[in-house]
């Protein structure tokens, strides 16, 4: 039986122009026939990584309150290929340091520093993505250090909802500078929890998300359900 694009539907909003499908992004995004999308994405960096704690947070009138510990991510026990998104233009993709070696050489790196004035601990300082921007370099300064979080996601409102989530903050200054001009849509083939597309829609970009986790989609259900939050909120 062909492949169908329609069965691996998970969620659509037409008057945002959100659009969520669950499956393999390799096998769905030829089904797509897109004619020009931005990408913004996080694949799996090919490390093994495990997140090996529990995710946890205190309401302001509760106790604390424990998650389980988050599987590793699909695919990343495997180096990945990012040829593949070259396709896309233009193009962002964090964890571009450890497949820098298949990327062309950029201008442009977009920095994110997780510290911002706090100081060092045993977690990164920052992380980097690569992309096909003709720009000068920037740097996006959040807090973002294990239980200290700056912004919407601060453990005071969500608790961890994937081991390699990003700042919805984050993802709407990089959306912003990939594509000013709002001439395309935006599309994050690796969706986790959904940052890109919340930050997509908070923007009032249409976006297309494919995850291949049922589970992280359910979750970025829920926060694209979620009552817009103001775009100044730094705490």
């Amino acid at each position: 039986m062909a492949l169908s694009l329609r069965d691996h539907l998970y969620y659509e909003e037409p008057d945002a122009g959100i659009t969520l499908y669950c499956g393999d992004c390799r096998e769905l995004l030829p089904l797509l026939h897109l004619q020009g999308a931005a990408c913004v994405t996080d694949p799996p960096y090919g490390i093994g990584y495990r997140s090996n704690h529990n995710s946890s947070r205190r309401g302001k009138w509760a106790r604390w309150v424990r998650y389980e510990n988050m599987p590793g991510i699909v695919g990343d026990e495997q180096p990945i290929d990012p040829t593949a998104l070259l396709d896309f233009d233009p193009l962002v993709i964090f964890g571009g340091n450890y497949v820098a070696n298949q990327l062309p050489p950029t201008r442009c790196w977009i920095v994110w520093d997780k510290r911002d004035g706090i100081g060092p601990n045993n977690q990164a300082d920052a992380e980097m993505a690569w992309t096909s921007l003709d720009k000068p370099s920037r740097i996006h300064r959040q807090m973002w250090s294990g239980l200290l979080r700056a912004g919407e996601s601060n453990v005071a409102r969500s608790a961890k909802l994937h081991p390699h989530e990003k700042p919805v903050e984050l993802m709407r200054f990089v959306i912003e500078y990939a594509e000013p001009d709002r001439r395309l849509p935006i599309i994050d083939q690796y969706c986790g929890s959904g940052s890109v597309l919340r930050a997509a829609k908070d923007l009032g970009y249409p976006a297309i998300g494919i995850e291949i986790e049922e589970r992280y989609c359910a979750i970025a259900v829920r926060r694209l359900r979620q009552e817009v939050l103001p775009l100044d909120m730094t705490r």
